[in-house]
């Protein structure tokens, strides 16, 4: 457990690092985010849009594909298909997780959450809330980081 733990904190701090100091910074602030902005968040990422929906709250959803993972991402506290948050989820299946891991992971990275789910499936989450304002390169290098970070673990736990 230790080497999955470790990895995944080692990513953790090259993706910050790595990040052009300019990057979350770039393009103009946004206060709110729509389905067109979760468009143009998995597009800019390179990613491959696999569904759009709108949830019975109106809720904007836009589900992708990096090619080797899928995952979706969400307009919260939306008003007239505007929205004030932004859910990133993704879920592996087959992937066993004790709850140490996921304690483990909870206390180490505030920004990400992992739930392990029945039947050997873990969900990892991210929120970021557009208050005050942001910008689509600093809501891009979130969906990055928990990408990476999800995926690393996974991919490590699975060794």
């Amino acid at each position: 457990m230790k080497t999955v733990l470790r990895a995944g904190m080692a990513l953790a701090s090259v993706c910050l690092l790595a990040a052009p100091a300019g990057a979350q910074a770039t393009g103009p602030v946004i206060e709110h985010i729509d389905a067109q902005g979760l468009r143009a968040l998995v597009t800019g990422l390179g990613h491959e849009i696999t569904n759009e929906a709108v949830s019975e709250e109106g809720q904007p959803i836009v589900t992708a594909t990096t090619g080797t993972m899928n995952y979706l991402v969400a307009g919260t506290v939306c008003e007239n298909g505007q929205c004030q948050g932004l859910l990133t989820e993704l879920v592996f299946t087959n992937t066993p997780a004790t709850l140490e891991i996921a304690n483990h992971v909870n206390q180490s990275y505030a920004a990400i959450k992992l739930v392990v789910l029945d039947g050997d499936n873990v969900v990892f989450s991210r929120y970021d809330v557009l208050n005050g304002g942001t910008t689509l390169g600093a809501l891009s290098t979130s969906v990055s980081t928990l990408l990476e970070i999800a995926g690393t673990i996974v991919q490590s736990n699975g060794e």
